[in-house]
């Protein structure tokens, strides 16, 4: 990607943390222990900017992705996340005028989950919703309001648009995006010059992994992780005007909204960003958690919850020799009976856990810890909880 900023163009940052041989797809399916320790690698070398605060990885290679039918990533199985993606269609719902019919388009669909939520709550103020996605596993469940496209979304694709979209959605795609302004503008002309439809975008906040010393919130999959500024930068560079964002889901991600424009509107220049207390951030977030690991594994076998990205990274920083953690638990069917990239963890069903006996269980998004206590109890796991915050 280069030291050049992405979204506002300005010279090179300064250099946030680097890492050597890091899975480059934390959210891949493996079968075997084998075949996840042997998964592909790559670089970290992240890069924050000076003026809009976006931080991004310079070695960031977008060709050594491939995102099908062995990426699992759904969050759809947790009720609070659903509450959530019921909350932003509702936000969606709220800033349609009163009267109006919905057409949903969402890019970057995943299995449908959000589209789900979207025909839930929107009943008969629903015209037509689609998504797309080349990720996509799941029959399309076509139906006169609903139809999903395993394909990207651009100018070609955009012909099978059964009505013009009213309201745009792309929920974490963004930050795994080489060149987000492209994209979001390779949306807004996919639209057409006469659409003056709602662009939603939810992603990451940089500040708050920052704020929070999150580092198992970096990985190589998420080549761009934005600031409100640098979100909003984007999308007025893209081709849409009015952006507001704001906070949510615990103020971890972003969302913002903004208006499909006439034409480019000159972006607002960008304050400095806040500055950031990393003196060696990577390794006192490693130092800190392997000490609490290591003390952990002495009371008795130790697991982490939480099977994504951030379990994947957590365990390789401070258990890179696979010493000290037993096993991963995810709630998500689709990722137990695999194996975490990198460490080669087993991922197992909170009851598979239980048989297991663990003292210690981290938990990877301290958002989850009231859900999670729930559901550890309900199988029998007894053990520790300590959130990773």
């Amino acid at each position: 990607m280069g030291s050049c900023c992405p979204v506002c163009r300005a010279d090179a940052g300064e250099r946030l943390l680097g890492a050597g041989n890091v899975p480059i797809m934390m959210h891949r399916l493996h079968a075997t222990a084998e075949a996840a320790r042997k998964a592909a690698r790559g670089t970290l070398d992240l890069l924050r900017c000076h003026s809009c605060g976006l931080v991004w990885n310079a070695a960031f290679d977008p060709e050594r992705l491939r995102y099908d039918a062995s990426y699992e990533n759904s969050q759809a199985h947790s009720p609070a996340f659903l509450d959530h993606m019921r909350a932003r269609a509702d936000a969606i719902l709220k800033a349609i005028p009163r009267g109006e019919d919905l057409d949903c388009l969402e890019v970057g669909c995943g299995q449908g989950e959000f589209l789900d939520c979207v025909v839930e709550r929107a009943g008969g103020r629903l015209r037509h919703a689609e998504g797309f996605d080349p990720a996509f596993r799941r029959q399309p469940g076509k139906t006169s309001t609903y139809e999903i496209h395993k394909a990207q979304f651009d100018g070609h694709t955009a012909g099978l648009l059964v009505n013009p979209p009213n309201v745009v959605v792309t929920r974490h795609t963004i930050e795994h995006v080489a060149d987000p302004v492209g994209f979001l503008a390779s949306i807004r002309e996919a639209l057409g010059p006469r659409s003056r439809a709602l662009m939603c975008v939810e992603t990451p906040d940089v500040d708050w992994i920052l704020e929070n010393n999150a580092v198992h919130d970096f990985f190589y999959e998420h080549c761009c992780i934005f600031t409100s500024a640098a979100l909003a930068i984007a999308l007025q560079r893209a081709g849409f005007e009015g952006a507001a964002v704001d906070r949510v889901f615990g103020r971890q991600y972003l969302w913002a909204t903004a208006r499909a424009g006439a034409g480019r509107e000159r972006p607002l220049p960008a304050a400095a960003a806040r500055p950031v207390a990393h003196t060696d951030l990577k390794n006192g977030f490693v130092q800190f958690w392997t000490e609490q690991v290591r003390a952990a594994r002495e009371r008795g076998p130790v697991a982490l919850w939480g099977a994504g990205a951030k379990g994947g990274t957590f365990a390789l920083l401070v258990d890179a020799a696979g010493e000290l953690i037993d096993h991963a638990i995810d709630i998500n069917p689709g990722k137990q009976g695999h194996y975490l990239p990198g460490s080669g963890l087993p991922v197992v069903s909170p009851g598979a856990s239980a048989t297991r006996r663990p003292a210690t269980v981290f938990v990877m998004n301290p958002v989850y810890l009231d859900e999670i206590g729930k559901v550890a109890s309900a199988a029998g796991i007894q053990a520790d909880l300590i959130p990773v915050n």
